[in-house]
């Protein structure tokens, strides 16, 4: 329970000194309006009976307490929704695809940077062999996770998951973050507005780069268990991804992102459709209406670098 002298001195008036009052009775539980809590009897020392303004004041105090109570009380079961969230392990066949297009996507943008004189694969055959253990749900769907350690499952519900992935050769880079032209490597500390708590909750989760937020924050399962892990609604969740798309362009940072979002430059087709020019105007008008000073500048040359970027990214001619 609370302490007494933790409260708002204004509801206490000086008329009602603490070591008037007494235990009257054994604390019991309660529930008041839904809300369970500690009641403590308690009342006047004095030999008379407690005046108006003593009244008064203590039930300003047990009002507080009463908040307070209420208070944790919501804020245990927001809690109490996001570990559960958060303990949940893939079930579903869609969980498991997720996760390997995720894998597979960030080998694919790691060997598409890489060169030799037979194709832009490094690496030819990726092979997944594991344990799973594998039930059917009342309505009928087939539902397996990995086993982990420590899982206490019979023998006889453990399966084995198979899978071989051939990477191809690729005739083009579209789709593909060119090291010079890209930055995917770029932390996720730098994203606008994202707190060193919230990087660390990322980084726990191997996701390090902004490359890796953009590739899980764009799936709709992946969504659901960073709203519970970063403590953020879906919008700002959004936010950050539309940002991290803008800042796989090199030489884009977080306040660059934000103000070329803004400006309604919002993405790399928006890029791809404008001059070189037309892309620093715009930013440069909406810089100096915000105050230049928090904002770097940007010249023709490098619009023009984020241009060829988003074009050859999208897979359209690279401009003249």
């Amino acid at each position: 329970m609370p302490n007494l002298g933790d409260l708002n001195s204004a509801a206490i008036d000086a008329s009602l000194k603490l070591d008037k009052l007494q235990r009257v009775g054994s604390d019991r539980i309660v529930s008041i309006d839904g809300v369970q809590g500690v009641f403590t009897p308690i009342g006047s020392a004095d030999s008379q009976a407690m005046g108006s303004d003593e009244r008064k004041n203590l039930l300003a105090i047990v009002d507080q307490l009463k908040r307070e109570v209420a208070r944790l009380q919501q804020e245990n079961l927001a809690l109490g929704e996001r570990l559960a969230v958060l303990t949940q392990r893939p079930a579903a066949p869609d969980d498991f695809a997720s996760a390997v297009q995720q894998s597979v996507d960030e080998l694919q943008q790691r060997l598409a940077t890489m060169r030799n004189a037979t194709s832009n694969f490094a690496v030819r055959q990726l092979k997944l062999d594991a344990s799973v253990f594998v039930q059917v749900s009342p309505v009928g769907t087939i539902e397996y996770r990995f086993v982990q350690p420590g899982d206490d499952i019979e023998a006889a519900a453990v399966s084995r998951l198979a899978m071989e992935i051939v990477p191809l050769p690729r005739s083009d880079l579209s789709g593909v973050w060119s090291p010079g032209l890209f930055q995917p490597e770029l932390g996720v500390p730098a994203l606008s507005g994202v707190t060193a708590a919230q990087a660390r909750a990322l980084e726990a989760n191997g996701i390090y780069s902004i490359g890796e937020f953009l590739q899980v924050a764009t799936r709709a399962r992946a969504q659901v268990y960073l709203e519970a892990l970063l403590g953020v609604e879906r919008r700002q969740l959004a936010t950050w991804a539309q940002q991290a798309a803008l800042m796989l362009l090199r030489g884009v940072d977080g306040r660059v992102a934000t103000l070329l979002i803004d400006s309604g430059i919002v993405d790399f087709e928006a890029i791809a459709m404008l001059s070189a020019e037309a892309i620093v105007k715009r930013y440069m008008a909406l810089r100096k209406k915000r105050g230049a000073a928090g904002f770097p500048a940007i010249d023709a040359a490098l619009a023009g670098r984020w241009i060829v970027a988003a074009r050859r990214y999208l897979g359209l001619a690279e401009p003249a």
